[in-house]
């Protein structure tokens, strides 16, 4: 069954915020999280963060259940973000996208199917990239049921706009978001962008696997490197002491505290960073 793991709310009752405020969704293989935005206060007024089963088959009855233990999901919004944090996504040259192409690249990486809808969306910043992804259609068609007119994206374009929006950034940069089973990895070298990719992990050392061979694949220079990260990686833990020597300079990307955020002092900061700028 679905476990709830964090669930902070503002003060007002989730029925004074029916038809107001604006949802977004983030679901993953063994994750999903939701956030609301005020309408009026333009902060986070309840998150929420659950933890899916293993093998779940039947997204219409874990779904229901997911209603059942959210106060969140329950409420009606002004509008509907989803970002589908999924691993079958494929950056493609402006210039040499079109939707054929598109069905064509995911085919050849991930196998063909019948079973995923095809969706894309551009990448900011003017880097004349488009993001073609493949989600389920029984997925695509339950959360459209559940929040009429709902807008669908990708995470790694979110991910993207924040990294290439940086203005000061080093020679040799990896952004990382960890979560509960895999971790979202964007290099950007002499800032042009290089790999984004989600890798899965069992244990603390496949992460640090999948970043020793990152950095070696694109020869990445300790002196002129920087690793930012966020998501569930504790600082002084000891993959944060492993990864030390691999680069020249390691950060924690900590969100402002905002609405809920200020109360909650549960975990840190920047355990809902790749949440939070889903909204942003």
């Amino acid at each position: 069954m679905a476990l709830k793991i964090i669930g902070y709310y503002n003060e007002a009752a989730p029925a004074e915020n029916t038809g107001s405020g604006s949802l977004f969704l983030e679901i993953s293989t063994h994750e999903l999280a939701c956030l609301v935005k005020g309408s009026d206060s333009h902060e986070i007024e309840g998150f929420e963060l659950f933890r899916l089963p293993e093998g779940q088959a039947d997204w219409s009855d874990l779904f229901y259940e997911l209603k059942t233990e959210s106060v969140l999901l329950n409420s009606i919004y002004k509008e509907v973000h989803c970002y589908f944090n999924v691993e079958e996504a494929l950056l493609i040259p402006a210039n040499r996208y079109s939707s054929g192409a598109a069905d064509d690249y995911l085919d050849l990486l991930y196998g063909e199917t019948t079973r995923h809808d095809t969706r894309h969306e551009t990448i900011a910043a003017g880097e004349g990239m488009v993001n073609a992804y493949r989600i389920r259609k029984t997925m695509n068609e339950l959360v459209g049921r559940n929040f009429v007119l709902y807008q669908p994206h990708h995470s790694y374009s979110a991910l993207l706009k924040d990294v290439l929006a940086k203005e000061e950034q080093a020679d040799h940069f990896i952004k990382l978001q960890v979560y509960a089973t895999h971790i979202i990895a964007a290099v950007v070298k002499n800032r042009q962008l290089q790999l984004i990719q989600s890798f899965s992990y069992l244990v603390p050392e496949d992460i640090l696997y999948h970043l020793v061979n990152i950095s070696h694949q694109f020869e990445l220079d300790v002196a002129h490197s920087h690793l930012e990260i966020s998501g569930m990686l504790d600082p002084g833990s000891v993959l944060h002491q492993q990864l030390q020597p691999l680069f020249g300079l390691i950060s924690f990307d900590a969100i402002e505290p905002d609405g809920v955020f200020k109360s909650h002092n549960d975990f840190p900061l920047h355990y809902f960073t790749p949440y939070y700028k889903l909204v942003v």
